[in-house]
């Protein structure tokens, strides 16, 4: 359920500052047809503030295993319509074979006006194209196709609820889902390029409670806990606002440890809160 973790948890080494050549713009796709219009599901008691402009932007640190590994920049926009758009770019290292390979990426996600995925762009660049990856997505009432590089496929899908989990920024819809009232269902699909495993992945997000981060100066942020829970991982969601503050699994196992969190309002980092009872 973790999207492109897949590619860097095998890093070693921190993120090199060396500038790179950005990756090509991306232009949004256009959505499959539809044989229906899209209806509402069933969990959509959520309010929706129609105001077009930036709903959250920021600039993410990915840290494995104590290592950073990768910086994203996004920016979470609506439109005046409703419909809203994701759009990231950043730089990750990762390795291929035995070559740690420094590469940029862009993304750029659209969704409708009740957060259900249209469409899904990924363009990854590394040097002398090792790396090189370009991946794109269209979602219609039933079903999706999935284009990575030459080869394509199609999933399924139903009227629930879905999330779509492509580079790390892609958490950022999660808070327009977040409601301490009660817990949302969410399906997950993941833009790996390996599509044999077809298994149904289903995520709750449950509120936990009120917390107070504090950054390295001791300056405190007050935020709200969630937890994403799935089958096989538990993460931890720190939001405020409607915006994405921080992410992270909390778990004894070091090779599966991570953390996301916002480099705009925690530069040296910020302390986790107390386990709640």
């Amino acid at each position: 359920m973790l999207g492109w973790l897949w590619w860097t948890t095998q890093s070693k080494s921190p993120l090199s500052t060396t500038a790179l050549p950005p990756a090509p713009p991306l232009s949004e796709p256009s959505p499959i047809p539809r044989s229906a219009p899209e209806s509402p599901t069933q969990v959509e008691e959520v309010p929706l503030t129609v105001t077009s402009g930036v709903v959250d932007n920021g600039t993410l640190v990915i840290d494995i295993r104590g290592q950073r590994i990768g910086t994203e920049d996004y920016t979470l926009e609506r439109r005046e319509h409703g419909e809203l758009v994701l759009r990231s770019q950043g730089k990750l290292q990762f390795k291929i074979a035995w070559f740690d390979v420094k590469a940029t990426f862009e993304q750029v996600i659209t969704f409708t006006a009740q957060r259900r995925p249209m469409s899904y762009q990924l363009a990854l660049d590394g040097p002398m194209g090792i790396g090189r990856r370009r991946v794109s997505a269209s979602f219609g009432a039933t079903a999706g196709i999935v284009t990575d590089g030459e080869r394509q496929s199609e999933i399924a899908l139903s009227e629930e609820p879905f999330l779509v989990l492509g580079m790390f920024s892609s958490y950022a819809i999660l808070p327009l889902w977040a409601t301490p009232e009660a817990p949302q269902k969410l399906k997950v699909v993941t833009l790996r390029g390996d599509r044999r495993d077809q298994r149904d992945i289903w995520v709750v997000l449950e509120y936990v409670g009120p917390v107070t981060l504090y950054d390295a100066q001791g300056n405190s942020f007050e935020a709200e806990e969630y937890l994403l829970k799935g089958e096989r991982l538990t993460l931890k969601f720190y939001l405020t606002a409607k915006r994405l503050l921080a992410l992270y699994n909390d778990t004894q196992k070091n090779e599966e440890r991570f953390l996301i969190y916002r480099s705009d309002l925690f530069p040296q980092g910020f302390t986790m809160p107390p386990a709640h009872n």
